[in-house]
């Protein structure tokens, strides 16, 4: 990418000139969810508790897209630093399309699995319905998902997170716009809101798509050269399914937490649950954009055999998010409350999203260890 070099340039400038386009991304993508969140408000206490439960279905469902975009930019970046451009071709091409095979897969097993899953979560009556309504809707842009993040996985590997964070930024406006015409105007309920996204992620895809196709990394495949599947698919498996499944260790998490809030503390409880999730996840921002960096850093310098730029970049990063994140519990605690308000005027859902971001502030260090050690290992 032009303006610097991630095997010379200084390490600290570095971390910032790629992380923190990558945190203004993540930023407006999670603003994006906070605006799906709102505007719940306006259908029902039953329509909050259906989004929060469709969340880990959801989760699990994009997983595998999180887990091949990362996959992706960690073997591509390691295939540049390694100065094998061919190679690099040759991932990004069976990528994209192990992209779409995986989003195929998934949305079969979804619509048969999603009753169920609801189901196991105690879930019931309207909340259910509206989980259900949203979560099928959502199926049906898996494509999207899918080819968003393998083209964003590409452009980053080669520093590029500008194009990623302004299709983040753009897509936040574009939800604001269509939320309220599917809920207020035209009510379709959450399944407005899960449209709202899909078209998002559509619009998503043109925009990374053409910015990929300007890129050595792909455009030279489509017009010299085919791309060799038999080598990359296993190879992009193989790297993609740890981390794949580590999410899916999160989502699994939010499962059993739901199914025991819903036992435990009924739709008020399981709607402020899912407003404090969508506030935690402001807080963490920082740490996703240092860890993009760090994926980026680690691949490229691994390949290029600059060990001790590797470690730099890894001491650095840890060291940036414990400071960031350490500020942010104490905004995140003494203001519990009020965040929590601004999802539902019910005092019971407050009190039970309150509650719960008392006890995880606690847990957001954990995060940054988290985060940094999973590139590393991958390198």
């Amino acid at each position: 990418m032009k303006g610097f070099n991630i095997t010379t340039d200084s390490i600290p400038r570095l971390i910032w000139q790629i992380s923190v386009p990558s945190a203004m991304g993540f930023f407006f993508n999670t603003m994006f969810n906070v605006v799906d969140t709102y505007y719940t408000r306006y259908i029902s206490t039953d329509a909050l508790a259906g989004l929060t439960l469709s969340f880990p279905v959801f989760f699990i469902l994009i997983a595998f897209s999180h887990g091949l975009g990362s996959g992706l930019q960690g073997l591509t970046a390691h295939a540049l630093g390694r100065g094998k451009p061919e190679e690099a071709h040759d991932l990004a091409g069976g990528g994209v399309l192990l992209a779409l095979v995986f989003a195929l897969g998934l949305f079969s097993l979804g619509n048969l699995a999603a009753p169920g899953a609801f189901r196991l979560m105690g879930a019931r009556g309207n909340a259910m319905d509206q989980g259900l309504l949203y979560v099928r809707v959502i199926l049906l842009g898996l494509p999207f998902f899918f080819l968003n993040n393998a083209m964003n996985g590409i452009l980053s590997a080669s520093g590029d997170t500008r194009s990623f964070r302004n299709f983040l930024i753009l897509g936040f406006f574009l939800n604001l716009a269509l939320d309220p015409l599917f809920i207020l105007v035209l009510p379709l309920g959450t399944a407005g809101i899960a449209l709202a996204t899909v078209l998002v992620q559509a619009v998503g895809t043109f925009y990374l798509g053409k910015k990929l196709l300007k890129t050595v990394a792909l455009g030279q495949i489509l017009k010299t050269r085919r791309v060799n599947l038999i080598k990359t698919w296993p190879a992009l498996t193989a790297q993609s399914l740890p981390a794949s499944l580590n999410m899916m260790n999160v989502a699994l998490g939010i499962f059993i937490i739901n199914r025991f809030v819903v036992t435990q503390g009924g739709d008020p409880a399981v709607a402020g649950y899912g407003a404090a999730m969508r506030i935690e996840q402001l807080f963490l921002l920082p740490t996703i954009g240092l860890n993009t960096a760090l994926v980026t850093l680690t691949g490229q310098n691994y390949g290029a055999g600059l060990i001790h730029r590797v470690r730099k970049s890894y001491n650095l990063t840890r060291l940036y998010g414990l400071g960031i994140i350490v500020l942010g519990m104490g905004v995140l605690y003494f203001f519990r409350h009020f965040w929590v308000g601004l999802f539902s005027p019910s005092p019971k859902v407050i009190e039970a999203g309150a509650g719960y971001l008392a006890i995880e502030v606690l847990t957001l260090p954990a995060y940054v260890f988290l985060g940094s050690a999973n590139p590393c290992s991958r390198a």
